[in-house]
């Protein structure tokens, strides 16, 4: 089980980076274990690698479609009334906020994480997962529109 020192910097993070870049306030609702409860259809989320000396991983920001078009809305200063190309990148580039300081915090505490590039998936409702035997921790945050989920998933080297 990951450690909470290591997911609340990604959580504290990610209530900081939707609240100054978009305006949006999220409540951080109860981690569980993937496949344990239902999670709401998300089809567009920002994925990242982790590596470490200690351990390999991923990190994903999934959103619901009417949270991520409201987030995007907001960022970008334009009404999006739906996911495309030109906006995809915005999941990518709140992840990419998101990790780096996340990062930092975590290597102040010896963590070494190092320096990942954040990709984009799209579907009707993405099923994200990292081959290991580590179970990934799903942390829901509410915000008015639906919900952002931070997915987390490292395997120890």
């Amino acid at each position: 089980m990951l450690d909470l020192n290591f997911v609340n910097p990604f959580i504290l993070a990610a209530v900081e980076v939707l609240q100054i870049q978009c305006g949006v306030k999220v409540e951080g609702g109860k981690p569980f274990l993937k496949g344990r409860e239902p999670t709401p259809p998300t089809p567009i989320a920002g994925v990242i690698g982790l590596t470490s000396d200690q351990f390999k991983g991923a990190i994903s920001l999934k959103f619901e479609e009417k949270v991520y078009l409201h987030v995007m809305t907001n960022m970008l200063g334009e009404e999006c009334t739906q996911i495309t190309n030109e906006n995809q990148d915005g999941a990518a580039e709140l992840l990419n906020m998101v990790y780096g300081s996340a990062k930092t915090q975590l290597n102040a505490k010896g963590y070494s994480l190092q320096r990942a590039l954040p990709t984009v998936v799209r579907g009707s409702d993405l099923q994200t997962s990292v081959t290991g035997a580590t179970p990934t921790i799903v942390i829901p945050l509410k915000a008015d529109q639906g919900f952002i989920l931070i997915e987390i998933s490292v395997d120890m080297a």
